[in-house]
């Protein structure tokens, strides 16, 4: 019999890796929970594997995906991954030309990514963390401010000075709920990070974002970008909110779901 196993990046320091997976949201048979950088961790060939989400799709990664395959699995799925083929700690250019996918999931037999283009090269699967169903109560809370600042640990964005008169906050720890909250204060969202721009997003509120890595470039309802890092007041005149982006997210992910659990033993 298969047996089930699920690995993502588990890093209790950085929210977004925390609560990406989908064995957090969705009701599946016992399996064993592993973090891909766990050499020691087991795959053997009579195993179905899980596989995300998160920014997997990097050089970092890219050992620890060739293991994956080396290894042989008899069913392996990808969902909600992401792909990071370029990242820089100051920001990228506005012409700069972005591989969205590149080749480091090509072998999975399930592709479910959260890359969003047109045309779409693998299934697209946003990040299961829409699931969590705290986006419903700080959606419908009111913004109390205007701007608030939600930056990468590792690549702040604004001086301490900024942060404090702007309200900032950064992605480290693993309180989801803290972060919802802090995103659902604001009318605008100034960040740098992917679930910066993906809960806030969902949380209905407008998103500027700074890019210094390709994945920011792969949302499907996109933020505004600001590339020299200098928000103007044109930066806010093109933020929008998006409706129904929770709804819809959410939509995909109950869908691939049920595919996934009709086409193989998961639950």
């Amino acid at each position: 019999m298969s047996k089930l196993k699920f690995i993502f990046r588990a890093d209790n320091t950085n929210v977004g890796d925390w609560w990406c997976p989908p064995w957090r949201y969705f009701p599946f048979k016992p399996g064993i929970v592993g973090d891909i950088l766990d050499s020691k961790f087991q795959i053997d060939e009579t195993d179905t594997l899980l596989v995300g989400g998160g920014g997997l799709g990097s050089e970092f990664f890219r050992p620890h995906l060739k293991r994956i395959k080396e290894a042989k699995p008899k069913v392996s799925i990808l969902w909600g991954a992401g792909v990071d083929s370029v990242s820089k700690r100051d920001t990228i250019l506005a012409d700069e030309k972005q591989d969205l996918y590149g080749d480091y999931f090509d072998f999975f037999d399930e592709q479910g990514i959260r890359v969003f283009s047109n045309p779409q090269r693998f299934q697209y699967v946003p990040c299961a963390s829409c699931m969590n169903n705290l986006l419903f109560k700080y959606r419908a809370k009111k913004p109390m401010l205007k701007v608030g600042v939600y930056e990468h640990k590792r690549v702040p964005i604004m001086d301490a000075g900024n942060q404090l008169a702007l309200g900032g906050l950064d992605n480290s720890g693993y309180n989801f709920e803290q972060k919802i909250m802090f995103l659902s204060k604001f009318e605008y969202i100034v960040t740098n990070t992917y679930h910066g721009v993906y809960w806030a997003t969902l949380l209905g509120r407008k998103v500027i974002c700074i890019p210094y890595k390709s994945g920011l470039f792969s949302f499907k309802y996109p933020p505004v970008y600001c590339f020299n890092g200098k928000i103007a007041d044109e930066h806010f005149d093109r933020a929008v909110a998006y409706e129904h982006a929770l709804e819809e997210s959410r939509k995909i992910n109950l869908e691939y779901y049920l595919l996934l659990v009709n086409k193989y033993e998961l639950v």
